[in-house]
């Protein structure tokens, strides 16, 4: 009884909520955004907004910047709101009353966002903006999703050592060809995530796996990762080892998910 409660609260995380679609806003004329969660992450912000808007520069398209505060307590927010400010209406915030983490973070930019193609990376400069334009080059050949690869990732090595491991292990269960499932940096046609819930922490990791057995067309490009620079990392190898049971959760659903059709 336990495995299918799971798997009908999982079901509904993966099939979405219809409803959200019609309540979502969207601007015809705008036609790219770019969403970042932020936690703490202070003394990286002004350097990446300037970046942002350097890469989005060579874009003909009108864009949006989403930064999404996700409970710092640091000087983040203040920082969000001044370049809020200077660069309004290009950018926007927004920002909750506590820390709900990544994924949480990013579905609340996804659900804001009013662009036809939506970008999302993380805020602390280890994605490099300016692989923006690349992501979306091939997004225009005619994908769904384009996830980075960093190939050449700037980590420690047990970080990097339990990625590959976990990478290594999602191809060779679904076949995706997806080296690297972690990687935040990706670009995705609208259409694909209107009716996307993602209700469980970690989940967004597993977005392109989602989309692919609902027979959207995924890609990959390799792209810059850089060594950090401020801060300190959020990542450790208890949540190298959930990632890896959240991919098998996920795996086991859309496998019975597949059954019943």
């Amino acid at each position: 009884m336990s495995e299918l409660n799971e798997v009908s609260r999982a079901q509904a995380a993966l099939e979405g909520n219809t409803s959200a679609h019609h309540h979502r806003s969207h601007n015809a004329g705008l036609l790219l955004s770019v969403i970042v969660p932020v936690y703490n992450e202070e003394a990286a912000l002004e350097i990446l907004c300037r970046e942002i808007m350097a890469a989005l520069a060579q874009q003909r398209e009108d864009f949006e910047i989403i930064f999404v505060n996700d409970g710092s307590t640091d000087r983040s927010l203040s920082i969000l709101e001044s370049l809020a400010n200077t660069y309004a209406p290009r950018i926007r915030v927004i920002t909750g009353s506590g820390r709900l983490g990544q994924t949480a973070a990013l579905k609340r930019g996804l659900d804001s966002a009013q662009g036809d193609t939506l970008i999302t990376l993380d805020a602390d400069l280890q994605n490099d903006p300016a692989d923006i334009p690349l992501l979306i080059q091939k997004l225009q050949q005619g994908y769904d999703v384009v996830c980075g690869w960093r190939k050449a990732r700037q980590d420690k090595p047990v970080k990097s050592f339990l990625s590959k491991l976990a990478n290594r292990l999602q191809r060779m269960l679904t076949g995706l060809p997806v080296h690297d499932i972690s990687c935040t940096l990706r670009a995705y046609r609208r259409k694909c995530l209107e009716e996307l819930s993602l209700s469980r922490p970690g989940e967004h990791r597993f977005i392109p796996l989602i989309l692919s057995s609902r027979g959207y067309r995924i890609s990959e490009i390799e792209v810059h990762h850089r060594s950090r620079r401020y801060g300190q990392s959020k990542y450790n190898h208890k949540r190298a080892f959930k990632v890896i049971a959240d991919f098998v959760r996920i795996l086991f659903v859309l496998r019975v998910l597949k059954k019943r059709k």
